[in-house]
This record gives C-alpha cells, structure tokens and sequence, in this order.
C-alpha cells in the first residue's frame, strides 16, 4: 500500500470515529439518519456539479446498479448502526461493527474480485482481526451473559455484515468499473435519502424535535459522514480493497481512545493489547507490495 494511500484511510478514519461519536451522543434513530443525510447531499452537490463540468463519464447500467446496491447497504449499515447505539454501549457497537466489517469484506474481495493478498499482507489482515477481536472484547461480553452487551454484539455485528456489502461493491465500482468517486457517492446518497424520505416525512414531529435536539450534530455528522467515506474511496484507486477494508478499521482504535476519554469508559489490558496488534497489522499493510 502506498503512503498516499495510507494517509487517506487513516484521515478517514479519525473522521469517522468523530462523527459515530457524535451518533452516538444523538442516537436518534431514522430522523437522524435523515436528517444528517440531507445535509450530507447538500454538502456534496456543488462537487457533483465540478465532477460533470470537468467532463465525467455518463454512468452506464453497471455503475447505476452498484450505485444502488451500495446505497442500500449505506442505509441498512446506518440504521442497525443507530440502532445498536440506543440498544448498548458505544465500546461494544463501535469495535464489533468495525472488527466484523472487515471479515466479511475481505472474504468478499477474495472470492468475488479475485484479490489475492501477499503473505505479508495476509499477516497484516490476521493481526488486524486478531486485534481487533482483543479491543471488542467480544468473549468477555459473552462470558458476562449481560443482556445489554449481547444486544450490542448482535447489533455490532449486523452493522458489519452491511459494511463488508458496501466495501466490496464500493471497491468494485470505483476500481473495476472506473467511477469518479464524488459522483458515486453522491449519486448513492441521493438514493439513500429517498429511500428513507417517506418513512422519514411521515413523522415530521420527530424530525422538528431532532433538529431541535441534534441540529448542530446533525451537520457535524453530515459534513464529516461523507468526508471520511469519500478518502476511502480515492484510497481504494490505489490499494486493493483488501488491504484497504482492514486499515480502515483504525477508526474503532480511535473510538476506543475516545470512548476512555470522552465518555470514561475504562481501557482494559485486553484492550492496550489489542491496541498493537492493531499497529503491527497496519505496519505490514503498509510496507506489503
């Protein structure tokens, strides 16, 4: 992976745990999402304008059809995601939705675009998980029986089989299919947010309140939401999905730091553990040909 490379998805990722921590801190559910959503395409829309005004390809059955499936598992991934967020703690949503995410997308990257890691990328992946999987600390929330952790598991984990969808086909789209990110990821939203809009318009109340409750989250999380995505999208023109997926997955050490200093949750041993085998996993990512 190049340093190029390397510095978007870090960037992207310290992104994205700003803004899951800022969710988390709203966790209002559908109107949120929508409404962070619709910020997030007014944002985007004057890029989409420079995209076609440079002369961007128009998109052909292909793009639009990864356009859609992939706006779809965006809007599953951010509502498990807001669920899991009013069903449990943000240490135990946060790591496993990251730490599954990767798995799957991975596996899929693998069988479905013919990636075949290095073996010292193959490493790098394999102290990722294995790190990741200290910092969730999923086997304690297990042994614990704790209704409360089993929810954010369960929930953790459905936000990362959503994530493992949108990587593979994103990775296909913007490498195989050659799409100008901007406009793919506008084009996605746009979609997203009318596939929630009537559910969404129906409970007007509910979007007053949030405004009225979350506006400046609102607009935090739909300015930094694409930003973050929008750097891994340009990382994964240069570096194979499977490399990306993983190191991407920073964003659940940093939201592990932030959930200790922020919200005073306590940083275990198994997590510090976690923590290097997580920098040692990038480090092979970042040196692998």
């Amino acid at each position: 992976m190049n340093g190029t490379a390397l510095a978007l998805i870090v960037t992207g990722a310290l992104l994205h745990a700003t803004w899951n921590l800022l969710a988390k801190k709203a966790a209002g559910g559908a109107p949120f999402v929508w409404l962070y959503g619709v910020v997030s395409l007014a944002a985007a829309s004057p890029l989409v304008v420079i995209e076609f005004v440079n002369g961007t390809a128009p998109l052909g059955v292909s793009a639009w059809l990864a356009i859609a499936v992939s706006a779809a598992a965006h809007l599953v991934y951010s509502l498990t995601l807001q669920q899991g967020y009013r069903a449990s703690d943000f240490s135990v949503v946060y790591p496993v939705a990251r730490g599954t995410g990767p798995l799957f997308a991975v596996l899929g990257a693998i069988v479905l675009l013919g990636e075949r890691p290095t073996l010292l990328g193959g490493l790098g992946i394999v102290l990722i998980l294995l790190g990741i999987a200290f910092v969730a600390d999923v086997l304690a929330g297990v042994r614990a029986h704790a209704s409360k952790a089993r929810a954010g598991i369960l929930w953790g984990a459905m936000t990362g089989v959503s994530i493992a969808a949108y990587t593979v086909v994103d990775g296909w789209a913007v490498r195989t299919l050659a799409i100008a990110p901007i406009a793919y990821y506008a084009f996605g939203l746009l979609l997203r947010t009318l596939f929630l809009a009537p559910a969404a318009l129906r409970r007007t109340s509910a979007l007053r309140e949030q405004w009225r409750s979350n506006g400046r989250l609102i607009v935090a999380v739909g300015i930094l939401s694409p930003t973050a995505y929008l750097l891994v999208l340009y990382a994964m023109q240069s570096a194979p999905v499977s490399y990306v997926a993983p190191t991407r997955e920073l964003s659940m050490l940093l939201g592990v730091l932030f959930g200790a200093r922020v919200l005073r949750e306590r940083l275990s041993a198994s997590r510090i553990a976690g923590t290097m085998l997580l920098l040692a996993g990038v480090t092979c990512l970042a040196v692998a040909k």
